[in-house]
């Protein structure tokens, strides 16, 4: 069995040519020899669960990306991931010292930088980019389904709804989860399924801390990339129509105009 590592002991080193980081110590040693290509990460993380007070802090260590012992706060000792792990999980498990140390992490490194960050992020806002897209071929008289695309806002906290006509639609709403983009901005679709007539009018309303008035997004039937097709078709017909009957009629004038007239000529009546 190989002896436990230290936590305290990840430095970097430069291996192959390469900066990366490694473990320098095997319990209480210095730099060892290394294979030829390893890499070793170690992670510190807090977690936040759905903005509570509650604090979980995690120390992860990793070996050629595979986690194999962490640190957890809300069990109060390390965990294997992996065989590989399990002799310093126990080694450590038995070293209060170390333990009480990793415990006071959620104060002295989680909640210290939370409450140095947390006024700079409640001031940060995103404001909503909204637009509105039909999921099936628009046609009158026949069920749709309208998309409200609500992206790219920060806080999360947000409240959208649909209005048809001036009234709050309810019963055919839904709606996905809250979805992460990865840069703090968040993202999420509500739908609506209706059967649109000719002269409806819909919104999706968005209501966020980043505005100072809701946004209005306003969609008709008419407007929809069908309707809008079917329009240019309708207008590109009547041009091409009227450009056809105004050539034969041009045509015709002139014939009508270069016929040569052929004098009859009349008999006598006796």
């Amino acid at each position: 069995m190989r002896p436990p590592l230290n936590p305290s002991a990840w430095k970097w080193c430069a291996g192959a040519g390469t900066v990366l980081l490694a473990l320098l110590t095997l319990h209480g040693g210095h730099c060892g020899t290394a294979p030829a290509d390893f890499v070793a990460q170690y992670k510190a993380e807090c977690h936040f669960p759905d903005g509570s007070e509650r604090v979980r802090f995690l120390d992860r260590y990793f070996y050629n990306q595979e986690e194999f012992v962490y640190f957890d706060s809300d069990v109060g000792r390390y965990i294997p991931e992996t065989e590989f792990g399990k002799p310093d999980a126990d080694y450590w498990n038995n070293n209060p010292a170390l333990l009480e140390q990793k415990k006071a992490e959620v104060e002295r490194f989680c909640k210290h930088n939370y409450d140095v960050r947390k006024q700079d992020a409640r001031s940060w806002k995103v404001i909503p980019k909204v637009r509105i897209t039909p999921t099936k071929t628009m046609s009158l008289d026949h069920q749709t389904m309208l998309v409200c695309y609500v992206e790219d806002f920060y806080p999360p906290a947000i409240n959208i709804i649909w209005i048809k006509n001036g009234k709050e639609e309810t019963g055919s709403v839904m709606s996905t989860e809250m979805l992460q983009n990865g840069d703090w901005t968040y993202q999420i679709h509500l739908f609506l399924e209706t059967t649109p007539e000719r002269g409806d009018t819909y919104v999706c309303q968005v209501e966020h801390s980043s505005l100072k008035s809701p946004i209005t997004v306003e969609w008709k039937p008419d407007s929809s990339e069908s309707a809008k097709s079917k329009r240019l078709t309708g207008i590109v017909g009547f041009a091409l129509g009227a450009i056809f009957i105004t050539l034969r009629l041009i045509i015709y004038l002139k014939n009508k105009k270069g016929t040569p007239r052929i004098p009859v000529p009349q008999n006598d009546v006796a």
